[in-house]
């Protein structure tokens, strides 16, 4: 019987979550634009297993979510922000910084400030998962409660 099979990670690989994840690091002061000109999309090049995000801007906080429009809280389907803001960096990082364990393709980053420029950087630790693996309703979760 020939052997036709190949194993490869799907989104609901236990041990794909399970090993250490494969670094991966934005830029450090990556520009992220205020709500008026949008979001900035962070596209992962595997699905991730974690990600620490910090806001490397001395005054300006930056918002983080899963959905564009969670991000921007802009239409009838999501009146809401689907949203956290992580503050200015000023004296101490330990709450401009944070760590989510999550499986995602995609984030989403603006400024908190409509017409602000802020800066951030992103560490994650991505899995073997392809990114086509999470589709459909799992597609980066948008539309869900609670992500816009």
């Amino acid at each position: 019987m020939p052997n036709n099979f190949k194993y490869r990670s799907g989104i609901s690989s236990a041990g794909a979550y399970q090993v250490s994840g494969v670094p991966y690091m934005s830029g450090s002061g990556m520009e992220i634009p205020g709500t008026d000109n949008g979001t900035h999309k962070v596209e992962f090049p595997y699905i991730t297993q974690w990600i620490t995000i910090e806001n490397t801007h001395a005054s300006v906080g930056l918002r983080v979510g899963f959905s564009e429009v969670g991000v921007l809280g802009t239409t009838e389907t999501a009146p809401f922000e689907s949203y956290i803001v992580l503050p200015a960096r000023k004296d101490t990082r330990d709450l401009s910084r944070i760590t989510l364990n999550v499986r995602v393709k995609d984030i989403y980053l603006s400024a908190d400030h409509a017409s602000s420029i802020t800066t951030a950087q992103i560490a994650a630790g991505v899995t073997t998962v392809a990114r086509e693996e999470l589709t459909g309703s799992y597609d980066n979760w948008s539309g869900s409660a609670g992500v816009g």
